[in-house]
């Protein structure tokens, strides 16, 4: 009889204990954390909702385990993988401008679209450069959009595909999102709850902080999802005049063409100069000397000429 005394004794002093801890007040606990005073007359709002960041089994109030949910970046290896693909081609082809147009429409077709695309003249050949972005979360398919782009070439100078893994980048950003979403559903609860001022403008601060993190991690989500839909593949197109020389025994003509150029354009910088030294130096400079030279000369020419007796006609 006197140990079923004591033991009942025990269960109610143990009972009395859990029920005055769940009794403290939630807005103090929440205050206390964050450095907010008590909120006069206001009443006590629920216990903010805390993040599951417990690992394992947890007990619950009735004493049996309970399996609490696990962070998203510890589930990421069982997900499925997001791979962020890209590219480099170097393409030697007959046509620079068909070739564009042709990988334009590739790339339509697959259901891409074309970034940027550049031509300009080299040596009197186009060249080209293009950054398109296709469907890339299918793997098969983006070699398959690749190989179509390859066959354009007379030959394929160099491919390019590299892979990166942002799986685990991407869960870790989405529990970000869901800690800081449960922190912000706090903040909205204490803040239907305050009657000051201060507490007001104090929570409003903390709660616009929390949504703007909320917002810049969900941008960088979409930039991730976007990056992974589409594959950024940059693509070199040279013609094939320019790739292949000209090689006769040991002469290359156009070794010695490009000497012959570069001495005409020596020759035509040499004549430029002198034109312009001439009309900026030299013209003024024998204007103001030759001038006045010119009109000294004239007017004793013309002095001798009167001073010269003329002889009588027989």
């Amino acid at each position: 009889m006197n140990k079923l005394f004591v033991f009942l004794t025990i269960v109610i002093l143990v009972t009395a204990a859990g029920c005055g801890a769940a009794a403290t007040p939630a807005s103090q606990a929440f205050r206390g954390d964050r450095g907010l005073a008590p909120l006069a007359g206001a009443p006590a709002p629920a216990q903010p909702e805390a993040p599951a960041m417990d690992y394992g089994k947890s007990a619950d109030s009735a004493g049996q385990t309970a399996n609490v949910s696990q962070p998203q970046s510890a589930n990421a290896a069982g997900a499925e993988r997001m791979i962020v693909y890209s590219g480099n081609l170097a393409l030697i082809v007959k046509n620079t401008t068909a070739t564009v147009d042709q990988i334009t429409q590739i790339v339509k077709d697959a259901g891409g679209f074309v970034v940027s695309s550049n031509t300009y003249q080299d040596q009197g050949h186009a060249r080209a450069t293009m950054t398109i972005r296709v469907p890339g979360e299918d793997l098969a398919q983006l070699k398959a959009t690749m190989s179509k782009i390859e066959a354009l070439a007379v030959q394929v100078e160099s491919r390019k595909l590299d892979g990166q893994d942002v799986t685990d980048q991407y869960a870790d950003t989405q529990a970000q999102i869901e800690n800081l979403t449960a922190q912000r559903d706090s903040y909205r609860k204490l803040l239907d709850r305050a009657t000051k001022m201060e507490d007001i403008l104090n929570i409003q601060t903390r709660l616009d902080q929390v949504q703007g993190q909320i917002n810049s991690l969900t941008g960088q989500q979409l930039k991730l999802r976007e990056s992974v839909k589409f594959s950024t593949i940059n693509i070199s197109i040279t013609p094939d005049a320019l790739a292949q020389p000209i090689v006769i025994g040991n002469w290359r003509p156009e070794g010695t063409a490009r000497d012959a150029f570069r001495a005409l354009l020596n020759a035509l910088q040499f004549i430029g100069s002198a034109l312009i030294w001439t009309g900026i130096c030299i013209l003024p400079v024998a204007l103001l000397i030759g001038v006045p030279i010119f009109l000294a000369l004239r007017y004793a020419l013309s002095r001798r000429k009167k001073a010269t007796p003329t002889k009588p006609q027989s």
